[in-house]
């Protein structure tokens, strides 16, 4: 996993391997309404409309607690899902509280049936964080978000393949 601050951009990538199959996982992080049971962080998850292309406009809201700070989280992004089925995200500046930001989940099938994912983004926030401790103590939330998130994907998408 990386994770990197500078001048209040953050950058991250990660890659999971999933033991379910492919067309389950992307089922199960595309179902925009029901992403809450993802993560428990997660409070609301909405399509707000559909743009003329197919992709479409989403909010997702989080509340986020490092120690005695807490935050709200909310993205506002554009959502294209492409040819090759990998999910493209791009913040809509003003709209929620980040000031820019993308993301790009390559979701890929491994040849035992398993499913590897993997995020990539740059974020840059408009709320304020603590500046020392903010982007350590918010790394190790967000290596922790990650595990439970991955582990529900995966436990969500197995569950699907066995029906």
């Amino acid at each position: 996993m990386v994770f990197d601050v500078h001048d209040n951009q953050y950058h991250y990538r990660f890659s999971a391997r999933l033991e379910a199959p492919l067309d389950e996982v992307r089922a199960v992080v595309t179902d925009i309404e029901r992403l809450p049971r993802i993560n428990d962080n997660i409070t609301l998850s909405r399509v707000l409309f559909y743009y003329q292309d197919g992709s479409y406009r989403r909010q997702l809201r989080m509340t986020e607690c490092v120690l005695v700070f807490c935050f709200n989280i909310d993205f506002v992004e554009r959502v294209v899902l492409q040819a090759n089925g990998d999910i493209q995200t791009t913040i809509i500046p003003g709209a929620g509280n980040f000031r820019d930001g993308e993301t790009l989940w390559e979701i890929e099938a491994l040849p035992d049936g398993a499913t590897r994912i993997v995020m990539s983004a740059t974020q840059r926030p408009d709320f304020w964080i603590p500046p020392v401790l903010g982007p350590l103590l918010l790394k190790r939330a967000f290596m922790s978000e990650v595990t439970e998130t991955m582990t529900k994907i995966e436990q969500l998408a197995h569950a699907a393949s066995l029906l």
